[in-house]
């Protein structure tokens, strides 16, 4: 089995390049610095060539899909390693990439079951899912033999994917970002996987796929083109009719008992819209932990204000905001 996890799968074919223009990159840092002081490694005056690479690795529940976003130049930062939330796949994260990716390796994982990512024969625990991830990271060359620990941000579902990594791999994992936790305990636990964690119906006329559609285009009306919408509608279906199943461990994780065990430095973001209770419920739970809110965001964040969470989360990864803390735990992006 060590074996297996060793052995990459073939590269996809897939190397593409993005190229930001310089005034692009540099207004990504507008937010940062107006709030949160200049930042230790700016992007300098010069056209940004970002490369993006697919790759399949051996997982424990088979093939691993992973999306890699490549700087143009080498960098000694830790690369920050993605979760997506369910239903969707590391597509999720397309656009944020490509940003975040100007001073640092980024890589997405599709979860097990979603988007590229062979589905496991029987439900998995949160456990199984950050077991996962954390085959895949130590045959992609990070973790402790290496000496090279990552930095993960998860988001809803991958919130706790990534806690769990961090958890139960502490020389792995250097950092964490989670915006949008599903924080849930007690009859609200047991209340949201009667809701979320059962099987969907196939029906003969396609009317199943109404409701689906309107989940993945929720976001238009915040003004995410419908393209893009039609994008995260292909990528529900690619796991429909087993979408509901990553639910079964996020709504089986013993949250309340696993927070107080994550030792790293943990940066939580809610905005205006889901999980923005949960996530502040949250926060006295981690021993080491910051919570800052992005105002003017609800539905589709990642599409269309990636430069918002980058604006918070690149300070964070780069030590910025551990000099900036006011005196009390919770501190504000400075927005309105």
């Amino acid at each position: 089995m060590a074996k297996l996890y060793a052995e990459r799968g073939p590269m996809r074919l897939i190397r593409d390049h993005v190229f930001l223009p310089c005034f692009a990159a540099l207004a990504l840092f507008s937010g940062t610095t107006d709030a949160l002081g200049q930042s230790d490694s700016p992007i300098t005056a010069e056209t940004i060539s970002i490369s993006m690479e697919r790759d399949f690795i051996a997982g424990p529940f088979g093939q691993v899909h992973v999306r890699i976003a490549r700087p143009a130049t080498k960098t000694q930062k830790p690369p920050l390693v993605l979760f997506h939330p369910t239903p969707y796949s590391s597509d999720y994260f397309v656009k944020f990439m490509q940003l975040m990716a100007a001073d640092r390796v980024v890589i997405a994982i599709d979860t097990p079951g979603y988007g590229d990512s062979d589905r496991p024969k029987e439900l998995q625990s949160i456990e199984g899912y950050a077991g996962s991830a954390a085959a895949v990271l130590t045959a992609m060359g990070y973790g402790n033999k290496q000496k090279q620990p990552v930095d993960i941000l998860g988001y809803h579902t991958g919130t706790l994917i990534a806690t769990e990594l961090a958890i139960r791999h502490p020389d792995l994992v250097r950092r964490l970002v989670l915006p949008g936790l599903p924080f849930f305990t007690g009859e609200k636990r047991k209340e949201a996987y009667k809701a979320n964690a059962k099987p969907e119906p196939v029906t003969s006329d396609g009317s199943h796929l109404n409701k689906k559609w309107e989940f993945a285009t929720a976001a238009t009306d915040v003004g995410m083109p419908l393209e893009r919408a039609q994008a995260h509608f292909n990528d529900l279906m690619q796991c429909y009719p087993h979408c509901w199943e990553a639910y079964h461990g996020v709504f089986t994780y013993p949250s309340e008992n696993r927070f107080p065990a994550v030792q790293q430095p943990v940066l939580l973001v809610t905005n205006d819209g889901s999980l923005k209770q949960e996530t502040g419920a949250a926060l006295p739970l981690f021993p080491d932990a910051q919570l800052m809110h992005i105002s003017g965001v609800t539905l589709g964040g990642f599409d269309l204000a990636p430069e918002k969470y980058i604006a918070l989360i690149r300070p964070f990864l780069d030590g910025e905001l551990d000099k900036k803390m006011h005196s009390g735990r919770e501190i504000s992006d400075g927005r309105k």
